[in-house]
């Protein structure tokens, strides 16, 4: 994918927030350095691997890493040859109390594992326009910032449950692909499947693989209702792979087959 790059149409600043760029930067070696900027800017690491340079400070950044440039600051940064990501910068008083409520400070720029922000930011990117600009701008910018934990040094408990409403928010919105596997969570959010399968059935009263094939039979069911008929369709729909998987939980969930149950509605 090529560079892209959307400069946002004017809009009166109100005391507020302003969102001013949204971009893909896939042309990292070529940008000016040191990076000094005037406003402040959000970065999304999209892939490779890099190091960031403030003053003595150095931060490492991958895919998934989220990094802030504060106004008058020098950055250096040093990536590899995948190194890519995307960027919104903003500005406006109320950008400083923004930061705070989410506690970003110049001191700790840098936050990682938010790779499951990827894919918001990439295909949002590519449907800026003068019409939605301003407002899909700034709403992946507030929706990225709810991540970040208020207080760094929050409690254990606290940071459990931060770790949960991402884990469960992020299966909550794939579960339909066929590809989302333990695995896959685990590798995202950068944990062992086996430290990752403890911690959801201990915070969820619930296993993953129950909990996503919960999720993926409720869907099912919805479709079936909406009026379809071709199991082998229905469950690559809902990201079951295997259709004889598929009715085999669907059974031991319902207690009658997909088919049955598509007859019994039909009637």
């Amino acid at each position: 994918m090529d560079s892209i790059c959307r400069f946002l149409p004017p809009k009166e600043i109100s005391g507020n927030l302003k969102a001013v760029h949204f971009v893909y930067e896939t042309e990292f070696p070529l940008q000016k350095q040191p990076f000094l900027r005037p406003i402040y800017y959000l970065h999304l690491v999209t892939s490779g691997t890099a190091t960031m340079r403030v003053g003595d400070t150095v931060f490492d950044l991958k895919e998934g890493s989220l990094f802030f440039f504060f106004p008058g600051t020098f950055y250096f940064l040093d990536g590899d040859a995948d190194f890519r990501y995307a960027y919104i910068s903003f500005m406006g008083t109320g950008a400083p109390e923004l930061l705070e409520q989410a506690g970003v400070r110049a001191e700790q720029p840098v936050f990682s594992g938010f790779s499951h922000l990827v894919e918001l930011w990439l295909s949002s990117v590519v449907r800026v326009n003068h019409t939605n600009a301003n407002i899909l701008t700034e709403s992946v910018l507030l929706h990225t910032l709810s991540y970040i934990p208020k207080d760094r040094d929050i409690t254990d408990d606290k940071k459990s449950e931060n770790l949960l409403h991402v884990i469960v928010d992020y299966v909550d919105t794939h579960y339909r692909e066929s590809a989302l596997t333990l695995r896959q969570v685990a590798d995202i959010f950068a944990y062992t499947e086996n430290y990752l399968s403890r911690f959801f059935k201990a915070k969820m009263g619930v296993g993953f693989n129950e909990y996503l094939n919960r999720l993926r039979l409720q869907y099912a069911v919805y479709l079936i209702g909406e009026g379809a008929t071709s199991v082998s369709q229905i469950a690559l729909q809902c990201g079951f792979s295997d259709p004889l998987y598929f009715s085999k939980v669907f059974k031991k969930k319902a207690g009658i087959s997909p088919r049955e149950y598509i007859q019994k509605e039909q009637k």
